[in-house]
């Protein structure tokens, strides 16, 4: 029985170090864009989510209405993502295709 007990309570301490892939209040979603850009992106309340692109200041950022996926955009940014991949716009600069990346805690 008490084997049955540890073997249990090891298996949940892996589990608990897997990383979610979606995002929610708390939970971060990063995305590779190449050329070394990075985004995270959390999940804020009210329809809104917070863009950090590397070391930058995080930007937040409304929902919009989008045909597909989820898009949220301000004046100077925009985020559009669908599935795994993303679409990120600053200013006029060319969008980036970035691709969801699963990032080890503690990062």
């Amino acid at each position: 029985m008490k084997i049955a007990i540890i073997a249990l309570a090891a298996g949940t301490l892996a589990l608990a170090g897997c990383n979610e892939r979606v995002g929610g209040p708390g939970v971060s979603t990063y995305y590779d864009c190449g050329d070394g850009t990075r985004l995270k992106v959390d999940n804020l309340e009210g329809d809104r989510i917070l863009v950090q692109m590397n070391d930058n200041p995080p930007v937040t950022l409304p929902a919009e209405k989008a045909a597909s996926g989820a898009k949220y955009m301000s004046a100077t940014h925009q985020f559009w993502s669908k599935g795994d991949e993303a679409t990120w716009t600053v200013g006029r600069m060319m969008p980036m295709t970035c691709k969801q990346v699963i990032m080890p805690r503690g990062m």
